[in-house]
């Protein structure tokens, strides 16, 4: 799904974020994730920086929309956590 979330992202001019791929986890909802025979599979994270706090409730409100339409069990749930930033700065 990480190619679907970055397409929306990129469809709502998000231009600043990170992939981590292969990311080995445990959630509170689906199967652990730890590429392993026993525990398969592995997680993406994407971290997203907005400094526009309207356009960051946008964003959340769109994932959340996605996780509806498009997850089909709890192993395919994103998990969205957002919090303002105190500094951001490139320079």
């Amino acid at each position: 799904m990480m190619e679907q979330v970055i397409s929306l992202l990129e469809a709502n001019d998000v231009k600043n974020f990170q992939v981590a791929d292969k990311i080995i986890a445990k959630s509170i909802k689906g199967a652990p994730r730890f590429d392993t025979p026993i525990w398969p599979g592995y997680n993406v994270s994407i971290t997203i920086q907005i400094t526009d706090d309207e356009k960051a409730a946008k964003v959340v409100n769109l994932l959340k929309a996605f996780n509806k339409e498009n997850a089909g069990t709890d192993d395919e749930l994103l998990t969205v956590c957002a919090w303002e930033l105190e500094s951001y700065f490139i320079d």
